[in-house]
């Protein structure tokens, strides 16, 4: 009898953290844009397009995905443009709704940067630290569309909260914007 209790236990506890064995690969596009906190500083500016991909897994009610995401920016306020890249890992989790082939997606995301290198228009490019920048935040909206049940695509949006340098110099004080065209695939 006790035996019988324990497998009950063990199985209602294990349906209430259930999470799918299968993962989903994802890789695509992203376009770069910017968010200046002082309207008066609009040299910075996004139009970057860099590639993305991620590795994702449903966990209960929540889906989270660990990838590699970059975001480039542009400074065209002197005479040398000023081009921006910075390499991050992401992670994010969202909160699915379906309706039929269409997800809508929503919830939050946190990216460490990895690496950064400035480059000029001159030919010039120098390597920054990324201790010089601030770890983002934010919150990610999107809406996909399955094409088969293990082949779709999705429009993923990821707003910026936090300014990209820890110090920022009164030109450089912005916040990202990342849209992502991706392909994923379920395994």
């Amino acid at each position: 009898m006790r035996f019988n209790k324990t497998y009950f236990f063990i199985l209602i506890f294990c349906s209430t953290i259930k999470a799918e064995i299968g993962i989903t690969l994802i890789g695509g596009f992203n376009h770069s844009n910017v968010f200046h906190q002082d309207e008066q500083i609009q040299e910075w500016s996004g139009d970057i397009k860099s590639l993305s991909f991620a590795i994702e897994r449903k966990i209960g009610p929540l889906i989270t995905s660990i990838g590699y995401i970059n975001g480039g920016f542009i400074n065209g306020f002197s005479d040398i443009d000023t081009t921006l890249n910075i390499s991050y890992l992401n992670i994010e989790s969202y909160y699915p709704i379906n309706i039929g082939k269409i997800r809508f997606m929503g919830g939050v995301y946190l990216a460490n940067p990895l690496s950064a290198i400035e480059s000029y228009s001159t030919g010039s490019s120098i390597t920054v630290t990324p201790e010089e920048f601030n770890i983002d935040y934010g919150i990610l909206t999107g809406i996909s569309f399955g094409v088969t049940e293990k082949i779709g695509f999705r429009i993923v949006l990821h707003y910026g909260l936090e300014d990209v340098w820890k110090k920022p110099i009164e030109q450089r004080s912005i916040t990202t914007i990342l849209t992502g065209v991706n392909i994923y695939f379920n395994l």
